[in-house]
């Protein structure tokens, strides 16, 4: 058997891992085909960490999921999800929406104005150090 076709039949875990990678890059394109990001938008997705697009705004991460309710991850999940971004992975406040329209007018609302997860001091202080990076 030649070098060439023993990575065929086993290939490396680096090999699959990157391979894995560049689809879940080309559907995060897909994700975002028809979707026009605000200016003030920013893009904060993590390919091969979460399971579609993410951008943030005045304190908020918004999920972008796939515009065909088929490829989304789970079945019957909206189009947008938000969330404060502080509490990524936690059981928090969150909005789902299908159009962006929806979304809209709940980014302008403060995000320290919404049910929370942590202290009021939590967020202040991790608002400063972010700001002072």
């Amino acid at each position: 058997m030649t070098a060439d076709q023993t990575r065929e039949q086993h290939p490396s875990f680096l090999t699959v891992y990157m391979e894995d990678k560049m689809d879940i890059r080309e559907f995060f394109k897909d994700c975002l085909k028809d979707f026009d990001k605000p200016d003030n938008w920013v893009d904060i997705s993590f390919p091969g960490g979460d399971t579609c697009p993410s951008f943030e705004y005045n304190g908020y991460q918004i999920m972008v999921n796939h515009p065909d309710p088929e490829q989304r991850e789970l079945e019957g999940s909206f189009r947008f999800t938000v969330f404060i971004a502080l509490e990524y992975g936690e059981e928090g406040w969150a909005f789902y929406a299908e159009t962006i329209e929806e979304i809209l007018p709940e980014l302008e609302v403060p995000y320290l104005t919404r049910p929370l997860v942590y202290d009021r001091e939590y967020y202040l202080k991790e608002e400063a150090r972010r700001k002072a990076s």
